[in-house]
């Protein structure tokens, strides 16, 4: 900035820092000659204040604050702190809105709060009016805007709020928070600050069962049951079905019971009333619920719940233990139960529910829209786009295996990914990370229109993983465009989407939608393309970048402060029995840095962020922030592998990014990017949707050309023959030559 106004250049302004109790800021100016011509020093007003108002112990930090000084000669009339209106909303903020929250939360959980019963609360909306600086500065996307620094620290102090308590009171942090909706508007110059805030508690602490009623006599009654999260076995095992030409007619489960009979007054007399209710699981009490679940149904309750098309009705076996005079070796007793099935009141939806939509590239794709553009792909023959269910708040998930046309009216996923390699694209974990739905959605329009890379390779196309967040970021959007827009960042509750992703049922049932799809394709790629800010992050009352929450992180979370352009991160498995991962890793990046610079406008921006990084980063913190450029484009590599072993027991896949449950066996290829584009738009949102899309397409191309690794075996024994197709993996690249293998006397190799 300073260049562009006095048309210096850049290298004529350097940076320094100096110890001492001195100013914040001093500034030297020299003429052509050396000779100094302007020093001057400016200090920045600040004050110690809690990090949280309920909990001030927790931590002090400094925030900037207002300040009035007059002088008149010598004499100084006035010189005091005036707050500024952010600080005051902030004041408020913890000393009036959060001690009540505090307060009916504990209330509510009749002062025993219990992660298994998160979230604590329902919604906490802040809408916020003020006067407040706010506008672009013409270098990239950088911009000055305390609005949107309030909305970003308003959000993840209150996140880190909640945490604190379960801290406090349970010992450990409630994952998911609770819906934190921070609305910021764009700036209303020249008026009077004004925020609404809504608080939306739960009617108790946890799950129950309360009835009242008023007998013959007179006489008033009231029972009350707490519904706990059961413990043990629970997950049902299909062990039977029956199936029409329609469809499944029935289906049967098979379930572990603890007892018979349910004799909860006499279990509670003899245990705590807690492990009673969480830990026993009597058949009584199964029958009982499906009684009511169909009592509910025929009232007109709950129609969509248990409610399938076509299906009559669902059986269950409930397997109790043996009792004590049985043999060991004898059949454990079994008791069972049937659920009438009635369809549903609302059908399924259907993709072809929507009207189709092409892939834009211009602003973000919400839900809706993403769901449109998928229903354009699904006219195309091979495309198989198919519902997954709900989101926590409703959303409609999809995926959509992208395929070359096959007369079969039923395809195995089993047999298409063994005489095939797959690719899994997952886009949009963190949904204000808007840039991934763009470009996996362009590729599936790209191949549709060109299927010559499908010959060797399927792909899945899962194009928002967070679908609630998605939602809440294109609204938000509409009212501030440019902002990073985290309340939209993760799941609803403000729990990350990932979080419970390889639980049986998890608290967001989106949570198990990208595990579905590996143990479905055991792909040999998953893609986990990611983004973050577009312009420096600021947290105004966190010690300015927020990262006073993540105390241990705060040096690594400070690498996040300044854009550092478009980047991966690669890794490589450096043992004898990953043999080709250092090979496949390389060349895959040396495809990416050519592919990447072949973007128009990429390497440019990529320039000029990474510069910045070492001005103002690297150069002061150097031990966090490493620049780690390939000619041109940043790649973030360990210097050598790590280590894997047989079966890759414990070893993470190769730049899996966080997502587990990855066997870089299997998913020998699995990787993320970042883009910076929170949020993108326009212009800008091409670019970062055209790095992506590269990205995409160089994973893609080396598994359509590199070589399959099939065998076909026959073996003759005892009469019968055997007949068996397996695929090795990883695929090799072209210069690399298939080891010898070695057969049996009644092995052929066709």
């Amino acid at each position: 900035m300073l260049a562009r106004e006095l048309n210096l250049p850049l290298e004529k302004i350097t940076l320094d820092e100096f110890d001492g109790k001195g100013p914040t800021y001093r500034v030297h100016v020299f003429d052509r000659g050396g000779k100094e011509i302007l020093t001057r020093e400016f200090t920045v007003s600040t004050i110690d204040r809690p990090y949280n108002g309920v909990m001030p112990e927790y931590e002090k930090v400094q925030v900037d604050t207002g300040w009035v000084r007059v002088e008149q000669g010598s004499a100084v009339l006035l010189n005091q702190r005036i707050a500024t209106d952010i600080e005051e909303f902030w004041d408020h903020y913890h000393k009036e809105t959060l001690p009540k929250v505090f307060q009916i939360v504990m209330s509510r959980s009749h002062g025993e709060l219990r992660p298994d019963f998160a979230p604590p609360f329902d919604t906490l909306k802040i809408d916020i009016h003020m006067s407040e600086p706010n506008y672009e500065l013409g270098i990239d996307k950088e911009r000055i805007s305390s609005l949107e620094a309030l909305q970003e620290d308003t959000f993840y102090s209150t996140e880190n709020f909640v945490n604190m308590m379960g801290d406090l009171e349970v010992g450990r942090a409630i994952t998911y928070a609770g819906r934190i909706i921070p609305i910021v508007h764009a700036s209303d110059d020249g008026k009077d600050g004004h925020v609404h805030i809504e608080f939306y508690a739960k009617p108790a602490g946890n799950p129950l069962v309360e009835l009242t009623w008023t007998d013959a006599q007179g006489k008033r009654h009231e029972r009350k049951r707490d519904l706990w999260v059961l413990q043990g076995p629970m997950q049902p095992r299909l062990i039977q079905a029956r199936a029409t030409a329609e469809g499944p007619e029935s289906l049967t489960w098979l379930l572990p019971a603890d007892y018979k009979d349910d004799k909860f007054e006499e279990w509670v007399g003899q245990e705590g009333e807690d492990q009673v209710v969480r830990g026993i699981f009597p058949v009584e009490q199964a029958r009982g619920q499906l009684h009511w679940m169909e009592a509910m149904h025929a009232a007109g309750l709950y129609k969509d719940e248990l409610a399938y098309p076509r299906l009559k009705r669902m059986a269950f076996e409930f397997e109790l233990p043996l009792p004590l005079s049985a043999k060991i070796d004898a059949p454990a007793p079994r008791e069972s139960a049937i659920l009438n099935v009635n369809p549903p009141a609302h059908p399924r939806p259907m993709i072809a529910d929507y009207k189709p939509k092409t892939v834009q590239w211009d602003e973000p794709i919400s839900p809706d829209e993403s769901a449109s553009i998928l229903a354009g792909l699904a006219r195309h023959p091979g495309v198989n786009v198919y519902w997954m269910g709900r989101s926590y708040l409703g959303e409609n998930l999809w995926a959509a295996d992208v395929m070359l046309p096959s007369p079969a009216v039923l395809r195995s996923w089993a047999k298409e990914t063994t005489l095939k390699a797959s690719i899994v694209y997952s886009g949009r974990q963190h949904a204000n990370e808007v840039s991934s739905t763009s470009h996996i959605l362009k590729l599936g329009d790209q191949l549709v229109n060109d299927p010559a890379l499908l010959k060797q390779v399927n792909v899945v196309l899962h194009p928002i993983t967070n679908p609630d967040g998605a939602e809440l970021s294109v609204q938000l959007a509409e009212i501030t465009p440019n902002n990073m827009l985290h309340p939209g960042y993760h799941g609803a509750l403000a729990a990350d989407v990932s979080t419970g992703q390889t639980d049986f049922d998890p608290v967001y049932p989106e949570s198990r939608t990208r595990r579905q799809l590996l143990e479905t394709w055991l792909p040999d790629a998953f893609l986990n393309p990611h983004g973050y800010p577009s312009h420096e992050w600021v947290q105004p009352f966190s010690e300015y970048s927020g990262w006073v929450q993540t105390r241990q992180g705060a040096n690594n979370g400070r690498t996040w402060w300044i854009p550092r352009g478009w980047f991966t991160s690669l890794t490589y498995l450096r043992d004898d029995q990953h043999p080709y991962s250092e090979k496949v890793t390389y060349e895959l990046r040396d495809r990416i840095v050519e592919a990447e610079r072949g973007v128009p406008g990429l390497l440019d921006l990529e320039n000029r962020m990474n510069a910045r990084y070492e001005r103002f980063g690297q150069r002061w913190q150097p031990e966090n922030m490493q620049q780690p450029i390939v000619n041109g484009i940043r790649i973030y590599m360990a210097l050598k592998g790590t280590g894997g072993g047989r079966g890759g027991a414990g070893a993470p896949a190769p730049g899996s990014g966080g997502v587990g449950g990855i066997s870089p066996d299997v998913t020998w290829d699995s990787g993320y990017t970042e883009a910076p584009d929170e949020t993108a738009h326009g212009d800008y949102m091409k670019l970062m949707a055209s790095a992506g899309l590269a990205f995409d397409r160089v994973h893609l191309e080396y598994l359509a050309k590199a070589k399959l690794r099939i065998n076909r075996t026959e073996r003759e024994q005892g009469g019968r023959v055997t007949f068996r197709i397996e695929r090795l993996r990883p695929n090799l690249p072209a210069s690399e030559t298939e080891p010898p293998r070695r057969e049996t006397a009644t092995e052929q190799r066709p």
